[in-house]
């Protein structure tokens, strides 16, 4: 009996040119995959919003409501609405004769002629090449399908676009022409499918190295199963390019391995002589230096924030950082008692001037400002600054008072083994306070913060559950900000 031939969807086929031996563990293998994580899930919510709305950008539009998995269903309905006469398709879906099968988000008929537009609906303000990849190979399915393709256009979130009022949908997105993009992508789509129909139609893996493919453009769902022979602090987490490529050459991965005479920067060295001997490494006299910029009183500072895609509030726009909470420690002198003061907007309307007028009151005129990340917080107010003039001279004061503790970490004045090359929060913490731990807990980090918060005012949860996210939440910030007194105790103990 001959065995059917496979065919591969447009997801699989975008998997399969950024890695085969990804595609075939889809098909084969989806145990060794990754648990879908919460920040992915809420990445997947965001499309599925955009997408909403795109459709309510097109009038008089019909929906293929197949589920994914019944493709011929969806294939014949598609048909079925266009001998109807439909102009406007949304989730149409065709097949081509080689084994490629895809959906449209919209499907528009050209007046007064038999060609149809495709319009791919992304949730990002802008066009990646990923893009190019993903509508060719819609039109190579629907134009060997037999469709008569026009034109093909990326519809994106308008990142100029400012709301006020109601949602204005012809302003919230763009649409752009990416035809010869697309066209000029044919042949390779072709030869792809091609090679990839091979793939999913072979009982054997194909034999793939590990590599930079494995994060680009996206972190692949295998990769805890292809890189389990790869310890988690490694030779990739220092190097990279050819003096990487030189070290996997002699099979190194440990970095108790690399050579003692291996070329590397002062800040390599710095972390492979500290993992090789478990020392800390110190720079006196940078510490000092830093230590002698700071001035008391402290303000040990740090925000949270949403960036939601579809703008909540007036005066905002696509991914706009909007800060909807603070933790603030004041400190009056060197080992002086701390005081807490914090900010977390509970309302649905805007929490901006709120937590404006409530940091200044808080923040003093004269002192430091310490932060872990400055770039981050300092754009926070710069942008708010911009949105609230009447309040931008006394933010530029704030950003000019503003000390990156991160500072120390980053360039290496400090550096703990148990950092393992990264001076974010959540590796200096623990390396240098073991006793202080985020694992304890609701709250993790600052994704999980966004998420939840955005669930409240979204109001997706109930009354019980806002009030315990909204102690979580607090928990979560104080928690930064105790984290900066004490590595700056840190610093002082080591300068």
């Amino acid at each position: 009996m001959k065995t059917k031939k496979q065919k591969i969807s447009k997801s699989q086929y975008l998997t399969g040119i950024q890695c085969p031996k990804a595609l075939w563990y889809y098909r084969y293998r989806r145990d060794l995959a990754s648990e879908i994580s919460e920040s992915q899930q809420f990445i997947f919510d965001i499309g599925h919003e955009v997408g909403e709305l795109a459709q309510k950008h097109f009038k008089g539009g019909i929906e293929i409501k197949e589920e994914y998995y019944e493709i011929d269903k969806a294939i014949k309905s598609t048909k079925r609405a266009v001998r109807q006469g439909a102009k406007i398709i949304f989730e149409a879906t065709a097949s081509s004769r080689d084994g490629v099968y895809s959906r449209i988000d919209i499907l528009k008929k050209v007046r007064g002629s038999d060609r149809w537009d495709m319009i791919e609906v992304k949730s990002s303000t802008g066009i990646k090449e990923y893009h190019i990849d993903d509508m060719a190979v819609q039109k190579y399915a629907f134009t060997n399908a037999g469709y008569k393709i026009r034109k093909s256009i990326l519809m994106h979130l308008n990142k100029h676009y400012e709301r006020f009022g109601e949602l204005d949908l012809k302003e919230l997105f763009d649409l752009e022409d990416c035809t010869n993009l697309v066209n000029n992508k044919m042949e390779e789509v072709k030869k792809n499918v091609k090679d990839l129909i091979k793939v999913v139609n072979k009982r054997k893996e194909p034999a793939v190295d590990i590599g930079n493919h494995c994060t680009s453009p996206f972190s692949c769902d295998y990769m805890s199963h292809c890189w389990a022979h790869i310890p988690d602090y490694s030779v990739y987490d220092i190097f990279s390019g050819k003096k990487l490529n030189d070290l996997l050459s002699e099979n190194i991965l440990n970095i108790s391995d690399i050579p003692n005479n291996f070329k590397a920067t002062s800040r390599q060295q710095i972390e492979i002589n500290s993992q090789k001997n478990k020392r800390i490494y110190k720079d006196k006299k940078k510490i000092k230096e830093f230590l002698n910029s700071l001035k008391y009183p402290l303000y040990y500072l740090d925000y949270e924030t949403i960036n939601p895609a579809i703008p909540l509030f007036d005066n905002t726009s696509p991914y706009q950082q909007i800060p909807f909470q603070f933790s603030l420690h004041v400190q009056k002198k060197k080992d002086g008692e701390l005081k807490h003061v914090e900010f977390l907007h509970t309302g649905q309307d805007d929490p901006r001037p709120a937590l404006i007028e409530s940091l200044l009151k808080n923040c003093g005129n004269k002192g430091s400002v310490v932060v872990y990340n400055k770039g981050f917080e300092s754009r926070i107010n710069y942008m708010l600054g911009q949105d609230f003039p009447r309040f931008i001279d006394k933010l530029k004061e704030i950003n000019n008072r503003m000390i990156d503790i991160m500072t120390p970490f980053k360039t290496r004045f400090l550096y703990h083994p148990k950092m393992e090359g990264s001076a974010s929060l959540k590796n200096v913490l623990p390396a240098f306070v073991p006793q202080m731990s985020y694992d304890k807990l609701e709250i993790q980090d600052g994704g999980t913060a966004s998420i939840l918060y955005l669930s409240c005012i979204k109001n997706i949860v109930s009354e019980e559950d806002k009030n315990k996210i909204y102690n979580d939440l607090s928990d979560y910030c104080k928690q930064d900000t105790l984290a900066e007194v004490k590595l700056l105790e840190v610093l002082y103990k080591n300068g």
